[in-house]
């Protein structure tokens, strides 16, 4: 009986450490991939892509609102989508916990009006969005455009009008959302200038 509990301890000793690497590996999986770096490998390069974009947002601005709902809901949808990719351009690969949950939400608003049913009311989902991108150029203003007073007067007049939005409807509220993403252009377009005469300077 004592040399069978002797073999049974033994074979269990042999057998640990054989089995702890599995364990390792499972508590160790590989990390996910991050594609912020893509922002900082070369800031001329972003700038440029940045001045791109930039310049359709400043162009589709001056088109809105459009002729009907249906044409105004698909335009605004193609501004947040570009919305989704100025802002990351603008603030830098260094983003903070709050401009990131921003980010989400102009993300979100931009796929629920791509895919809502055209019954539903889009406005609350516009002006969602809209108050998250004023949010996020906000940010970005105070941080790195603080010597420019002209962006904060853009992002005034572009408060002023999210605010406004909460009291109307119908062709109005595309009207005063349109006003929104105009002011919101001009700031993003003298936001885009500071940027490439800094790095004109250098």
């Amino acid at each position: 009986m004592t040399n069978t509990r002797a073999a049974a301890l033994l074979l269990s000793v042999l057998f640990i450490p054989a089995c702890a690497p599995k364990t390792q590996t499972t508590l160790n999986p590989p990390p996910e991939p991050n594609p912020q770096p893509q922002l900082a490998t070369d800031a001329r390069e972003r700038v440029k892509e940045l001045s791109s974009r930039a310049e359709e947002y400043v162009k589709n601005a001056g088109n809105l609102p459009g002729r009907n709902a249906d044409e105004d809901r698909a335009q605004v949808t193609q501004q947040f989508a570009l919305l989704a990719q100025i802002l990351p351009m603008l603030n830098g690969p260094e983003m903070s916990g709050d401009f990131r949950q921003q980010l989400r939400i102009i993300d979100s608003t931009r796929s629920q009006l791509a895919s809502a049913s055209q019954d539903l009311s889009s406005e609350p989902t516009v002006d969602t969005g809209l108050r998250a991108a004023h949010h996020a150029l906000e940010s970005i203003d105070q941080r790195d455009f603080s010597a420019t007073p002209q962006i904060a007067k853009s992002l005034d007049a572009m408060r002023a009008k999210v605010r406004e939005l909460d009291s109307v409807t119908g062709a109005i509220h595309r009207l005063v959302a349109a006003q929104a993403f105009k002011s919101s252009a001009e700031a993003i377009d003298q936001m885009t200038k500071a940027l490439n005469e800094r790095l004109g300077g250098k």
